[in-house]
């Protein structure tokens, strides 16, 4: 109908256009000229936010609650009516829901309250938007609105930001000077024949249910009814409306919390109605609506019976005659504009189609130079290319030769490098050959110069072990045979505590012993390595190496001055006793003890082990076995294995270092007091030796756990396969 109503004016704009020379507009009547689609758009719409409560939502489309038929007075023409018919759900700036007048008197009809509920619970979601942009105008906010049915279309910027919105309304008032037609029709033409009616005895809720069924914005409260006049067989009744409810009207009751089902459709409606007959001009009309402040007029018979309802959103505005001429002047004047740029658009054609007539003269002429030159040029190509025909037989002759002596100079370069690969790899075993020979040599030459002393003193304790038993015994003889020395020797004995003495001299020994023992282990093992020969694999006791090994390192855990002694704890479980190699596994314990002891020791040296636990020096360190330095063992059977597990309470081991404490030669002691070999040589023979598991726990400030794992009993076949072998 729009696409008509323009033609139309189209047709008559040469007899209106001279119908005056005055063409005044009106000082509030925005021209047709600055883009219709910004002025339709609402920059300043309401919005909330998600959370927003839906009590607080309602109080914002209803800030003026008096505006009720029930309060005393009906409030006509209230501003903003279309801005607060809807609200706009925000995030970031983006719109992610609608909630408009429809909604609200759906919540009316539910059975529930829905006040408690928040705005993101009941609205709209994903709202249909019109992104604004140079290519849209006003037809297209039109046309989206009628293809989705709505009436509220929010306008977003390219990054989907809200800018505004745009409604019916606001699209009317933008298009006023468009429809001059709209003297020349009725209001029949336009009304809505399909009216929902109901009579004054329901009740408000049976109203709001009726518009939410039927998609209505208004119901029509009629009474008596009476005959057509135009119909006399069959008689068919017509109703006779007495006022009318709009949404707006059920949105004011709900939000002054009024109960629908108690207010009778007579008390709610708005009366006395504004008629138009059907007969009456869409100008009449809509100087009825802006007389008297209403979006809606009833359209009724001769009789007053009711025919339809007009309404501001199908009714084109019309405007004064003065307002129309300014309009048509200035289509007029974009008429002439136009054709004045067709004008002079056709004078560019015609100079350009001049400029091309003569490109075409140049070209032919061109052309014709062109294939003078192409003969000569083809003469000349000729000559050149049997000249080249020659030429090509001649490389060919020389290629031929070249790639043969390509052929013998590549299998020449491939005989090279082979040669090349293999004494690369010999020179490489040669390398690694040295190495392992010069190694080899030097733990023979140390174990060697160690082995010799140890030797001597191994084999000297069993005389002084055997010369200190028999000197005990005539030291008990003597104390037989003459319990009663003489004064200076009783002194001399008290002085000396002679018990004490006799009893750690035989203690002494014994740790001297399994002191000089354990060297000859690992000097043994050393000469082993240095051999490559192989020792024998017998059933050994874990307690016993674990003993033996404390015992060789007893002198470290004692006090010393300020530093305090070093707790044992023994957690010993049953274990059976293992097919291993006892020294190679009393090695891995003095390395993982021997490293434990390290770090406490370090720790206390630094005032780290005081500042840890709250003191200020080492001396100042409690006697709490929870706060002193302890190294803990525990063992137990795990399955197929033995775990022995050594922790210490320390400062523990940060990440980066941990990954890296089993490669060989990597430490974190001071050059001199560590070679960075212990770790990796114990890794070598508790996994490859023994087929066992070696794994570091620690955490910075929780301490460190080595736990080692060795297999029970292994097979004949590994037994032969991994043997004591250094």
């Amino acid at each position: 109908m729009l696409q008509e109503d323009l033609q139309h004016f189209l047709d008559s704009v040469p007899q209106l256009a001279i119908k005056t020379s005055e063409p005044p507009v009106e000082a509030n009547s925005p021209p047709i000229y600055l883009s219709p689609l910004d002025r339709s758009i609402d920059r300043h719409p309401l919005t909330v936010a998600p959370e927003t409560p839906i009590a607080q939502v309602l109080a914002l489309m209803n800030p003026m609650r008096v505006s009720c038929q029930l309060c005393g007075e009906k409030q006509q023409g209230v501003p903003n009516l279309a801005k607060r018919s809807c609200v706009i759900v925000v995030e970031d700036s983006r719109p992610i829901g609608i909630f408009t007048e429809r909604d609200i008197v759906k919540l009316t009809t539910l059975a529930h309250c829905a006040i408690g509920l928040t705005i993101a619970e009941v609205m709209t979601r994903s709202p249909i938007t019109l992104k604004q942009s140079e290519s849209q105008d006003i037809f297209t906010a039109i046309f989206t609105l009628r293809q989705h049915q709505i009436r509220h279309l929010p306008v977003v910027d390219e990054e989907s930001r809200l800018i505004g919105i745009i409604t019916r309304e606001a699209i009317h008032e933008a298009l006023q000077p468009v429809n001059l037609l709209t003297n020349l029709r009725c209001a029949a033409d336009v009304m809505t024949k399909e009216v929902i009616s109901a009579p004054k005895t329901a009740s408000a809720l049976d109203l709001a249910q009726l518009m939410v069924k039927h998609e209505s914005r208004c119901v029509v409260i009629v009474e008596d009814q009476i005959q057509h006049p135009q119909r006399l067989v069959p008689i068919e009744n017509y109703p006779i409306p007495i006022g009318i409810v709009t949404e707006r009207d059920i949105v004011q009751f709900h939000a002054l919390e009024l109960n629908l089902s108690q207010i009778s459709a007579a008390e709610a409606m708005s009366a006395p109605l504004f008629c138009i007959s059907p007969n009456d001009s869409l100008f009449r009309a809509h100087q009825s609506m802006q007389r008297h402040g209403v979006r809606r007029l009833v359209v009724v018979g001769s009789q007053g019976e009711l025919l339809g309802v007009v309404s501001l959103t199908s009714l084109p505005q019309v405007f004064n005659q003065s307002e129309m001429y300014g309009t048509i002047e200035l289509l007029q004047q974009a008429v002439d504009d136009r054709a004045a740029q067709l004008q002079k658009t056709n004078e560019l054609l015609q100079q350009e189609i001049l400029e091309r007539q003569r490109a075409q003269e140049a070209l032919r002429q061109a052309h014709d130079d062109l294939k003078k030159q192409v003969e000569e040029r083809t003469a000349q190509l000729l000559e050149s290319n049997e000249l080249l025909r020659r030429d090509i037989i001649k490389r060919q002759r020389v290629e031929a030769a070249l790639r043969k002596k390509q052929t013998c100079l590549k299998n020449q370069a491939q005989q090279l490098e082979q040669t090349v690969r293999k004494l690369q790899q010999t020179q490489s075993q040669l390398v690694q050959t040295e190495k392992m020979s010069s190694l080899g040599q030097m733990i023979a030459g140390i174990a060697h110069e160690i082995n010799n002393p140890v030797n001597f003193i191994y084999g000297n304790l069993s005389h002084t072990s055997h010369y200190i038993k028999e000197l005990i015994q005539l030291l008990d003889l003597y104390q037989k045979h003459y319990p009663e020395p003489a004064s200076e020797i009783r002194e001399a004995a008290a002085e000396m505590e002679i018990d004490f003495l006799v009893e750690d001299l035989s203690k002494i020994v014994s740790s001297m012993q399994a002191g000089t023992e354990r060297i000859r282990q690992i000097v043994l093992s050393m000469r082993n390595f240095s051999r490559s020969d192989q020792s024998n694999i017998k059933l050994v006791d874990i307690h016993e190496g674990l003993d033996s090994t404390l015992l060789i390192l007893q002198h470290r855990l004692k006090a010393q001055g300020g530093h305090p002694a070093i707790h044992i704890i023994k957690e010993y479980g049953k274990l059976p006793q293992i097919q291993c190699c006892g020294g190679q596994l009393n090695q891995v314990f003095m390395n993982i003890l021997g490293n434990a002891i390290d770090a406490l020791d370090e720790e206390i040296h630094n005032g780290e082990w005081a500042r840890r636990n709250g003191k200020n020096s080492p001396q100042s360190i409690p006697s709490s076995p929870l706060t002193l330095p302890a190294i803990t063992i525990r063992t137990e059977v795990v399955g197929d294995f033995v775990a022995i597990r050594i922790s210490d309470n320390g400062g523990g081991i940060p990440e980066e270092i941990r990954r890296q404490l089993f490669d060989p030669f990597f430490t974190t002691k001071p050059v001199g007091k560590g070679t960075g070999l212990g770790l990796s040589i114990s890794y070598h023979l508790v996994v490859e030796k023994h087929g066992g598991r070696l794994k570091c726990v620690s955490e910075v400030g929780q301490g460190t756990e080595f736990a080692i794992e060795i297999p029970i009993a292994r097979s004949p076949a590994v037994i032969s396969q991994k043997s004591c072998r250094q």
